[in-house]
């Protein structure tokens, strides 16, 4: 039994000096490795001064520094070196210039001397069209100065010479999309992202993409995915909130906007643009007071937005005047019972008798009445359309044809919003009569004194 215990512990004892004796030779390698490269950069400044001290044209010691500074990242000092070499090119051989040209121009591009480096990269490609870093490198500086013609042709150039180079896919993507080529800009976002996922940029262009290319649903993912994202979570969010109004889903809109500007770091316009959507989205959901306090928040923040100012006037009367709120807002038996009470109000000294009700959608209501007095009886037409934009003259053009068909000597079209200068025209000479905005006010303010 004891002689089973020392065995075991001399056991350990040996597993743990060889152990030691590892990771001794390891740090010892890796400081060997440290060594080497410091007593060869020491090597190579050493044997190229000593050089440059007997010949200061010896263009292999300059190209030697040159290089050594290059890798080093230290363009500054590699700018020098390369430019003595391009000043004086005796001594180069024809495949050493292109090398020399190009780190040159790179080296003058780290450094911000943006036209040196173009001027200098547009001349190795003339010397050599087939080098990729010379084609990326002219499709970057093209991509910044928003050349994207000129930018793409590099950036195809330097894709035929390496096709899975993400950085150069990803800049192909973007550009197809700033150019309005949505279907070609989706492959090129996609396949960037699948060579390096995680580019959050990329990923919320890709969403725009296939949005814009009617690959909606694809969209809505990516930008759902995103709202949460520090950086691209505001945008996303109003991306997604905007696909949701556009399919009704106003609830979920309402969330999106809401997520979005829960963010602490806003761009500001897309805050204000967050907060527009979204008092828009309160209105379709009746919310009248909340999509004022939207636009109140607007104005405090930009005065003029869009149509902020006339948004707030008009839904700050809609709060105040329960009949036109009804008009516009309410469920479509409400509305019908509002037209039924205004109906008989256009003709104050007659008896209205409805026959008639045929409702569109949501959008507008048509009542026919028998209208009789001591001085005529007679068939009118009604249309009350839900809406405060300017009504155009095919809606009148609709309602006169109808009139026919019913026989009415006299018909009414009346709306919360305008009449464009065709549709005043269209009735010149007709009987339809135009009932807008303040009038059609008056008209509700009556109607409530019967309520």
């Amino acid at each position: 039994m004891n002689l089973t215990i020392l065995a075991v512990i001399l056991a350990f004892v040996i597993v743990a000096a060889l152990i030691f004796i590892i990771i001794k030779k390891i740090s010892n390698d890796g400081s060997a490795s440290d060594n080497t490269k410091n007593k060869d950069r020491n090597s190579i400044i050493k044997y190229a001064n000593k050089r440059l001290e007997q010949n200061p044209k010896d263009t292999q010691a300059i190209i030697e520094l040159a290089n050594l500074y290059y890798s080093e990242e230290t363009y500054d000092k590699s700018l020098h070196l390369f430019k003595l070499l391009l000043d004086k090119p005796e001594g180069t051989s024809q495949a050493n210039e292109v090398d020399i040209i190009y780190k040159y121009a790179i080296s003058a591009l780290k450094t911000g001397k943006i036209d040196e480096a173009y001027k200098y990269l547009d001349y190795a490609k003339r010397k050599n069209k087939d080098v990729f870093e010379v084609n990326y490198n002219l499709g970057v500086i093209d991509f910044d100065k928003k050349s994207y013609d000129k930018a793409l042709s590099s950036f195809i150039a330097a894709k035929n010479l390496l096709p899975d180079h993400a950085a150069t896919l990803q800049y192909i993507g973007k550009i197809l999309f700033y150019l309005g080529k949505f279907k070609e800009a989706v492959e090129y976002l996609r396949k960037s992202f699948e060579i390096a996922p995680g580019d959050k940029e990329i990923l919320y262009i890709l969403g725009q993409a296939y949005n814009e290319s009617s690959q909606v649903e694809n969209g809505y993912k990516i930008f759902n995915h995103l709202r949460v994202d520090p950086v691209y979570g505001p945008p996303a969010s109003l991306e997604a909130g905007k696909i949701n109004i556009k399919k009704k889903n106003y609830l979920k809109a309402v969330e999106d906007m809401e997520l979005g500007l829960r963010h602490k770091e806003i761009d500001p316009k897309i805050k204000i643009e967050l907060l527009y959507q979204l008092g828009n989205t309160y209105i379709l959901e009746n919310k009248i007071n909340s999509a004022i306090k939207n636009f109140d928040i607007i104005q405090s923040l930009s005065p003029n937005y869009k149509d902020v100012q006339i948004l707030k006037a008009k839904y700050s009367e809609l709060a105040s005047n329960k009949n036109l709120k009804t008009y516009l807002m309410s469920p479509t038996s409400e509305f019908l019972n509002l037209c039924k009470r205004v109906t008989p109000l256009l003709y104050p000294n007659a008896q209205v008798k409805i026959t008639d009700i045929t409702a569109t959608k949501n959008d507008y209501v048509d009542i026919i009445a028998e209208v009789t007095s001591n001085q005529m009886e007679d068939i009118a037409l009604f249309r009350f359309i839900r809406s405060t934009t300017a009504v155009g003259d095919i809606v009148l053009r609709d309602l006169y044809f109808k009139s026919k068909d019913v026989r009415a000597g006299q018909s009414f079209c009346l709306t919360a919003g305008t009449f464009s200068e065709t549709a005043s025209k269209f009735v010149e000479a007709r009987t339809i009569d135009l009932i807008s905005g303040k009038q059609l006010m008056t008209i509700l303010s009556k109607a409530a004194k019967g309520d």
